[in-house]
């Protein structure tokens, strides 16, 4: 007698609920898939005891007949697909006929479906997978799924199910996700009958964010779109001062399914690249448009992971769109954390001064003389630096204080002294203006049809389109620097208030941009060593090392075996820093033993943060006001001004609402 026999379908179902049916979530997602599949715009989902003991999902979709009612509940019975060619253009989110037989298998499950209002509707009953009744009922169009006692007849995989509260945030993650996947569809979820979210099915999907995570993040959201000939991209990011400490928070829709790509997730933080601090991650959602035919998406059992035949083009496209939309944007945050509120009513308390109409009384008293405005326009800037713009890009500009001004201790700056680094001239036509009066014309014909405070109502960023690169307009405000707190923070004044900087941070990012375009440079030179650098290596690491010397020297350092596990350095390429180069070559031999590869950009990106850092000013120094000027004209010229090389923001804004409201000028 053979060994071999076939199981019998109640066996094979329990097998094979091992894969598609691994907690309650699991159950909602499959349940809820079918309900977008059969075209609900309405899709409720209600759980109790986190899922264990009920799972009821009910769509209004197109409903099932009776013959189709019974036969869902047989293995591999599906609608989706019908021959082999369908496997390939996938356009549904199930396929396999694998989902309602399994969850079968192990609960107690009752469908209710009606096809056609006029005809009465049918109820299925089934219990560990026998079928125990086939009735008739009353209901409207579509489709009602119950599933009660999870488990019931497999204890050992109910005993390692997790907490309620772990298994309803679980589903609640699922939900949210397919919410994401398809805004114009209305989702309920609610737990013990406690609604959870609510989303409305607008087709709006900042709206969705709003319903999911709250107005201050769906207020804080940057949009972005891109196309090219194989996909059509868009979606939303976070602005980096609103982060999480996991990358979770980045939903992947592909074709209308929830999917879990590592190139592309990575794609998002590049597009960040220095905007985020280290350990910290975006909220966002890319949705991604493509021929069903280029992605195979019968490669994960939960259907969880696909392969993309182009997935470098859709890396490089996203990257491209979300590195596009942050350029149009000022990352600066907020004192209070309200940039972005809106101010639903406000009460003016005390009418603000005029500053237009106000002029000093002639007085003899008044012996202090009213200087001109100590920051030029930026038109002035570029006219008079024009030719100094080529050393400022190539050499950092320092910043250097006066040896008889460094043992002074005061923070506010009472005179104008020289300026060390520009003093551009001032054109003869332009009369004297009140200091109060210098922010800039640019700044303030962008500025001058805002509300106080920016309302950043969710329908609003709805509208608002991606901003194609090419915009103008200066990427910070024109601020006026007036003193130093404990000469580590600048305080400027702008049109909307004032700004707190971080002069190691702005300095840092200087310095940061103008060494990365110079180790950026294709550069093969080394570097000799008169007294070669000796290097202690671990008896692994050593025969990893002597595997790749050949492969290191190819980028320009020269190392090679000096007796035992030690290694001697001859030369590096001119870009190391010589003061870190140990502790360098140590890094690379890590990357070696993790990747078997240095990746050389990485390397010079993280060489430019080290020298960078150890270049920029430092905190308890005290800078005139010429050189406080110096250094945010440099900074303004940067390609990202708001955050240091590490991702700590550089500004924190005082809007001139916050002050009011301070005061209680406001209510």
């Amino acid at each position: 007698m053979g060994r071999i026999q076939v199981l019998d379908d109640h066996l094979a179902n329990q097998i094979a609920a091992g894969e598609v049916v691994e907690r309650p979530a699991s159950i909602v997602k499959e349940l809820v898939e079918n309900a977008i599949d059969a075209e609900a715009t309405r899709i409720q989902i209600h759980i109790e005891e986190g899922g264990i003991s009920l799972i009821r999902v009910s769509d209004n979709g197109i409903g099932m007949d009776r013959e189709d009612a019974v036969l869902a509940f047989s293995r591999h019975a599906t609608s989706k697909i019908k021959r082999e060619r369908d496997l390939f253009s996938i356009k549904t989110l199930g396929f396999r006929g694998e989902a309602m037989p399994s969850i079968a298998s192990v609960a107690r499950v009752t469908l209710t479906t009606a096809h056609d209002p006029s005809q009465l509707a049918t109820v299925v009953r089934i219990e560990g997978g026998e079928l125990l009744s086939v009735e008739d009922a009353s209901r409207s169009q579509g489709t009602d799924v119950v599933v009660n006692e999870l488990f019931y007849n497999t204890p050992a995989r109910l005993k390692y199910l997790k907490t309620v509260n772990t298994e309803v945030s679980h589903v609640a993650d699922v939900v949210g996700r397919l919410a994401l996947a398809h805004p114009h569809i209305s989702f309920a979820l609610s737990h013990n009958q406690r609604e959870l979210f609510r989303t409305s099915g607008d087709g709006k999907l900042l709206h969705v964010l709003h319903a999911l995570y709250g107005k201050q993040v769906a207020s804080r959201m940057v949009a972005f779109a891109g196309e090219d000939a194989d996909f059509a991209i868009a979606g939303y990011v976070t602005k980096p001062e609103i982060t999480r400490s996991t990358r979770s928070y980045l939903s992947i829709v592909l074709n209308g399914r929830f999917v879990r790509s590592i190139p592309i997730t990575q794609a998002i933080l590049r597009a960040y690249g220095t905007l985020l601090p280290n350990g910290r991650y975006p909220i966002g959602v890319l949705t991604v448009q493509m021929d069903p035919k280029l992605v195979d998406v019968n490669v994960h059992p939960a259907k969880l992971e696909v392969r993309l035949s182009k997935e470098k083009e859709c890396c490089r496209l996203v990257e491209e769109a979300i590195t596009r939309a942050f350029k149009a944007e000022r990352f600066v945050p907020g004192a209070m954390g309200s940039v972005g509120q809106a101010r639903i009513k406000t009460t003016v308390v005390q009418d603000e001064l005029s500053w237009e109409k106000m002029e000093a009384p002639p007085t003899k008293s008044m012996n202090k003389p009213v200087y001109p405005p100590l920051q030029p326009s930026r038109d002035q800037v570029m006219e008079a630096s024009a030719s100094d713009a080529s050393d400022m890009e190539e050499v950092p500009q320092p910043l250097q204080t006066r040896e008889q001004e460094s043992s002074r201790r005061g923070n506010v700056v009472a005179e104008e002294p020289e300026s060390l680094t520009f003093t551009p001239p001032r054109p003869p036509s332009a009369p004297p203006q009140p200091a109060y009066r210098s922010a800039l014309t640019t700044f303030a014909k962008r500025e001058e049809t805002a509300p106080a405070p920016p309302a950043a109502q969710v329908e609003e960023t709805e509208s608002a389109e991606p901003v194609e690169t090419g915009s103008t307009s200066p990427r910070l405000p024109e601020m006026e620097p007036l003193a130093q707190v404990h000469g580590t923070y600048i305080v400027a004044q702008s049109k909307d208030g004032f700004y707190l900087i971080d002069q190691h941070a702005a300095h840092e990012r200087i310095y940061y941009e103008i060494y990365s375009r110079k180790l950026g440079e294709e550069n093969t030179k080394q570097y000799p060593l008169l007294i070669p650098l000796t290097i202690e290596c671990s008896p692994a690491e050593a025969e990893l090392l002597e595997a790749k010397l050949a492969y290191l020297r190819q980028w320009g350092l020269e190392m090679e075996p000096f007796g035992g596990t030690t290694f001697v350095v001859r030369a590096y390429p001119t870009w190391f820093p010589r003061e870190d180069a140990e502790s360098l070559v140590h890094e690379i031999i890590e990357w070696l033993k993790e990747h078997g590869k240095v990746d050389t950009g990485a390397l010079r990106d993280a060489t430019a943060k080290m020298m960078s850092c150890k270049a920029a000013i430092k905190a308890n120094r005290h800078l005139r006001r010429d050189e406080m000027e110096s250094l945010l004209v440099q900074l303004n010229q940067c390609e990202n001004p708001f955050t240091c090389p590490h991702g700590r923001p550089i500004f924190v804004h005082f809007s001139s609402y916050e002050l009011e409201k301070m005061f209680k000028r406001v209510m």
